[in-house]
């Protein structure tokens, strides 16, 4: 079983999971026509998308030591409702463009964040 305390911390990442691939697969510009963003920008964006699948499986693994595999599988779980939620409430059109921006830019640091701290408090 989870810590409480990281329990918000999975669904988020999804959430930007769900956010990352919209930009990936060009579908940012239907909430955000003016939005533009720059090369690094797209590159950071881009890289989190890749790297979040990893961070993913790490945490998964990690979670629940060696004894408890319910906390892999709470993790996945988790992940999976906060990718299905926010891409089922189209949650980058409640974003505004500089807020989405950011979420891009932020999204790597916030991955591996989240993903450590699961790891040693979960």
């Amino acid at each position: 079983m989870l810590n409480l305390i990281v329990l918000p911390l999975m669904p988020l990442v999804g959430a930007l999971t769900a956010n990352l691939n919209e930009l990936v697969r060009g579908e940012t510009l239907e909430s955000h026509p003016k939005l533009t963003i720059g090369m690094k920008t797209f590159t950071a964006a881009a890289a989190g998308f890749a790297m979040v699948w990893f961070a993913l499986l790490v945490t998964a693994i990690y979670a629940g030591g060696e004894t408890d595999s319910v906390a892999g599988v709470e993790v996945l779980l988790l992940f999976l409702a906060g990718l299905f939620v926010y891409s089922a409430i189209k949650g980058s059109r409640l974003l505004s463009d500089k807020v989405q921006l950011w979420v891009y830019r932020l999204a790597i640091p916030f991955i591996f964040v989240s993903s450590f701290i699961v790891m040693k408090l979960g």
